[in-house]
């Protein structure tokens, strides 16, 4: 996730907020869930129809409510908790297939042998957990998206540092183990339908570094045989998603809502022979109502442009942009979940079942 106003897609930075705000003006709730009129952007004409390979993928990001960052999460997992919150997301959208989980390399590397099998085992039970709810599942391996408090992930420097092989005192690529560990003991899992690589890894700027590394991440997913493709996921930039081309089975993108970066893609993807999968979307508000036009909006979209969706977020969590003020610090994304912290839906938020 970007802040609005830093987004570009080959011209002007333009506000997600200001451009959906310029054309629904709806007056009612009534009026929302009635009223199936399409924001259009000035900036580009709607794209022609993708292939039909991921538009029937319907789903949610999925941040576990009990802590904020990814170490603690999959430290201390709580399995039931896991399973009442998808399965309050089954009840409320029963037509979601897939959803897209963030795992934490930190809580993997820190610790030794037995700390390691134990996160393991903790992403083999979501993935059953997933799959007693008809859900497949994304697994985001890295993540370079940093907010307040910070969910953790990685960085240029760590990648550098630990990635050079220059550097005698690193007798091993560190992140290896985890790869072999994670991609490597499902690279045949049917309940995965595909890998993303890392969460926006250029969010504080594209290096020589951060290429190398997905380079190298993409191959060695692939020497450990995994069935499933590889994406990574990418905020609405035209420029980034082009130099990802090299690591992408999938054009996995993050549009929320900007319709030129969104044309942009599906374009790519016609070029390059690539479908292209939203597994971001829907920005987020404190307004209720707000939030709801909003959803409509980028989802009707992306349906009428045959493009399968995650939205951001289902259930409320500690996690930066996954909470209401009372819980913590709120960025300009405001607030993204479709289930409240004691399990009841969102006011207005059903109008996800309209595109299913």
């Amino acid at each position: 996730m970007v802040k609005p106003e830093k987004l570009k897609s080959g011209g002007p930075a333009v506000s997600r907020r200001t451009a959906l705000k310029a054309g629904l003006g709806f007056a009612s709730a009534g009026a929302l869930l009635e009223n199936s009129s399409v924001l259009r952007s000035e900036e580009a004409p709607m794209p022609a129809r993708q292939p039909e390979t991921y538009a029937h993928i319907r789903g949610f990001n999925y941040q576990p409510s009990w802590d904020f960052s990814g170490h603690v999460i999959w430290r201390q997992f709580k399995p039931e908790l896991f399973d009442l919150e998808l399965g309050q997301g089954k009840r409320y959208f029963p037509g979601i297939n897939t959803i897209r989980l963030w795992l934490s390399f930190d809580a993997f590397i820190g610790g030794g042998v037995v700390n390691q099998k134990m996160v393991a085992a903790h992403f083999e039970t979501a993935l059953r957990i997933a799959d007693k709810y008809h859900l497949k599942v994304i697994p985001t391996l890295f993540n370079n998206w940093h907010s307040v408090p910070d969910f953790g992930g990685v960085s240029n420097e760590t990648i550098q540092n630990w990635t050079d092989e220059r550097q005698r005192t690193v007798p091993r690529n560190v992140f290896v183990p985890y790869l072999e560990k994670f991609v490597g003991e499902h690279s045949a899992d049917d309940r995965i339908l595909l890998w993303d690589l890392c969460n926006e890894p250029f969010n504080s700027g594209v290096t020589p570094t951060l290429l190398n590394w997905l380079k190298f991440l993409y191959k060695k997913c692939k020497d450990l045989k995994a069935s499933a493709p590889i994406g990574v996921g990418t905020p609405p930039s035209i420029e980034q998603l082009s130099l990802l081309l090299p690591v992408s089975d999938v054009l996995t993108i993050h549009p929320y809502g900007n319709q030129k970066f969104l044309t942009e893609a599906i374009n790519l993807g016609q070029t390059t022979g690539k479908p292209v999968l939203a597994t971001e979307c829907c920005w987020g508000s404190l307004d209720d109502l707000e939030r709801a036009r909003i959803i409509e909006t980028e989802l009707s979209g992306l349906q009428k442009a045959g493009i399968g969706f995650l939205a951001h977020v289902l259930h409320h969590s500690l996690v930066a942009d996954c909470h209401r003020e009372q819980y913590g610090p709120v960025s300009t994304a405001g607030y993204m979940a479709f289930i409240e912290a004691d399990g009841s839906l969102r006011r207005y938020h059903d109008i996800y079942n309209k595109f299913i």
